[in-house]
């Protein structure tokens, strides 16, 4: 994908892109909330400055590595609560144990959002950005 720098800031840079019809409706980038146009902050690799255009890539396995913290730890926190919740809290209590589970699965996946939130400063230190990896001849396409 090529886009064109439009500001620069250290080793990042923004990159305005426009999304082409072969991209098709997926919404992927930025949950399909923008038409055409978009901004999009990359790891400047290729020395790229304001006015170049650059060819854009993803890291496939950082792209694996989000999948799985999105959907993985919150899917472990909720069979966890589950669990916790049918063994652990339903005999204590006189509610229904397939309440009481479902209570704390949902609970467990609020925590699990929670702390991957709270970690998310850590992972953001540019695995899940793209990369403009080299500079490029003007004009968009893929």
């Amino acid at each position: 994908m090529k886009g064109l720098v439009t500001q620069e800031s250290g080793n990042m840079v923004k990159v305005h892109i426009i999304r082409q019809e072969a991209c098709g409706h997926c919404k992927a980038c930025f949950s399909g909330h923008i038409e055409q146009d978009m901004d999009i902050e990359a790891k400047n690799l290729c020395d790229a400055e304001v006015g170049d255009w650059v060819e854009l890539e993803l890291q496939d396995n950082a792209f694996l590595k989000a999948i799985l913290i999105s959907y993985g730890i919150p899917m472990i926190g909720f069979f966890i609560g589950l669990f916790f919740g049918y063994f652990v809290v339903s005999p204590l209590v006189s509610l229904p144990e397939s309440l009481i589970s479902f209570t704390l699965g949902i609970v467990g996946v609020l925590i699990s959002f929670a702390w991957i939130k709270s970690q998310n400063s850590r992972w953001e230190n540019g695995k899940y950005l793209p990369l403009a990896v080299r500079l490029t001849s003007e004009g968009y396409g893929q």
